[in-house]
C-alpha cells in the first residue's frame, strides 16, 4: 500500500477517534426541566389557592434529546446518526420508575416508548421474548422497577427488567380474556384488569397467581373494567368502566365505596379511563369524553376538575391512562392529541415537596 493512502488512513482514523472523544466528553447533558417557562397555568383560578400546575407536554423524542452545538452536528457526518426516531401515535398508558425513565404504552404503534429523562435518551421495546407487541395498553413498575406490559391482542402480560431486557411472562391458570391496567401495591403484589372477564388477576410479590379480585358479589359485579390503582394502604381502586364509577376494595377483595356515577356534570362520569392517586390520598379519574381528570377526597367527594376539549395546554382529546409519581407529578397520556400532558399537585400553600 503507498505510504500517502496509510497516512491518509491514518489521519482519517486520528480524525474519527478525537470526534468520538470529544462527543463522549460532551455527552453529560443536564436532566430534562418538565417546565415549560411560556406557560402558567393553575387550577383553580385566582383567587382561590392553586392546587394544579401545568407544567410541560411531551409529544415525542425530538422534546427528550438534548439540543445539538455545531460541533456535534458536524461530528454526525462523521461517525454517522443512528437514533430511531418513533413519534407518539395513540400513547394510552404511561408509568416512570424511580430513577426518571419514562414508559409510554402505545397501542396503535404496537411499542412501549422508554425516555430516559435523566440521560435524555429514547429507546423503545417492542418484543416480549418470541413475541411481538401488538397492542400495549398498559405499563406498570414494581418496587425494583422491573417493567410489566398488557397487550390486549396478545391477550397476555409480560415483565421486563429496567434495562428492557424480557424476563417472562405472567401466567393465570384461567388465562386472560383482554388484560388492561396493572397497579402494584405496597406489598408487592400485581393486580391485572380482565376487561372482558369482568374481573382482575391477582398474583403475589413473586409473580405467583392467587386468584381473581375482587369478591364475588352478584349486585356489585365489575362491567368492563380497565384501569386500576392501589394506595398505600394497599385498598384497591378499578374503573368500573361501564357502570360508570371507581369502585375502591380492600385488600382482601371487599367493597369500601364508589366514587362518581353516570352523568355529564362534574362529579360524574360518562367514559371513566386511567385512575391514581397523590400523596395526600386524593383519587384522580380521567374521562375520555369529558376530556379532563377529576379530582376527589377519600370520602368521594369531587374537589376540582382540570381540563376542556381541546389541543392547547391543559385540553385534551380523548385521554386514558394517567400516573402520578412520587414527587406529585401527574403524567397524563392525552392519546388523541399524541403527547404526554405533566401536571404537578400542590400541597397545601401552592407548594410541592
Amino acid at each position: 500500500m503507498p505510504e500517502r493512502d496509510v497516512f491518509s488512513q491514518m489521519l482519517r482514523c486520528l480524525l474519527l477517534c478525537s470526534v468520538m472523544a470529544f462527543c463522549s466528553a460532551c455527552s453529560r447533558v443536564e436532566p430534562l426541566l418538565l417546565s415549560d417557562q411560556a406557560v402558567n397555568l393553575v387550577w383553580p383560578q385566582p383567587p382561590d389557592p392553586p392546587r394544579i400546575k401545568y407544567l410541560c407536554d411531551i409529544k415525542g423524542p425530538e422534546d427528550i434529546y438534548p439540543q445539538k452545538n455545531e460541533f456535534q452536528k458536524f461530528s454526525e457526518l462523521v461517525t454517522g446518526d443512528n437514533r430511531i426516531i418513533l413519534e407518539l401515535l395513540t400513547p394510552y398508558s404511561v408509568a416512570t420508575d424511580s430513577k426518571g425513565v419514562l414508559y409510554i404504552a402505545d397501542t396503535s404503534m404496537g411499542v412501549v416508548h422508554r425516555y430516559d429523562l435523566v440521560d435524555r435518551d429514547v429507546s423503545y421495546i417492542s418484543k416480549a421474548g418470541g413475541d411481538q407487541l401488538a397492542s400495549p395498553v398498559a405499563v406498570a413498575l414494581d418496587r425494583d422497577d422491573n417493567l410489566y406490559i398488557s397487550d390486549s391482542l396478545l391477550n397476555k402480560v409480560f415483565k421486563f427488567r429496567k434495562d428492557g431486557e424480557f424476563i417472562k411472562e405472567l401466567i393465570s391458570p384461567v388465562g386472560f380474556k383482554r388484560p388492561g391496567g396493572i397497579a402494584i401495591g405496597p406489598a408487592g403484589e400485581k393486580f391485572i384488569v380482565d376487561a372482558l372477564a369482568n374481573i382482575l388477576h391477582k398474583f403475589n410479590s413473586n409473580d405467583v397467581y392467587e386468584g381473581a379480585f375482587p369478591v364475588p358479589s352478584p349486585s356489585e359485579d365489575l362491567n368492563t373494567p380497565s384501569f386500576v390503582a392501589t394506595d398505600k394502604l394497599g385498598n384497591v381502586y378499578v374503573t368500573d368502566a361501564m357502570n360508570f364509577t371507581v369502585k375502591k376494595y380492600s385488600v382482601d377483595g371487599k367493597l369500601i365505596e364508589r366514587i362518581g356515577e353516570v352523568g355529564d356534570v362534574p362529579g360524574t362520569f360518562s367514559r371513566p379511563k386511567g385512575v391514581a392517586l397523590d400523596s395526600d390520598g386524593h383519587v384522580y379519574v380521567v374521562d375520555a369524553n369529558h376530556n379532563n381528570f377529576q379530582i376527589f377526597n377519600g370520602e368521594g367527594k369531587l374537589l376540582l376538575f382540570v381540563g376542556i376539549n381541546g389541543d392547547r395546554p391543559g385540553e385534551f382529546s380523548l385521554p386514558s391512562g394517567i400516573f402520578i409519581d412520587n414527587q406529585d407529578r401527574i403524567f397524563i397520556a392525552d392519546t388523541f392529541n399524541r403527547r404526554i400532558q405533566v401536571f404537578q399537585y400542590l400541597k397545601a400553600g401552592g407548594k410541592h415537596e
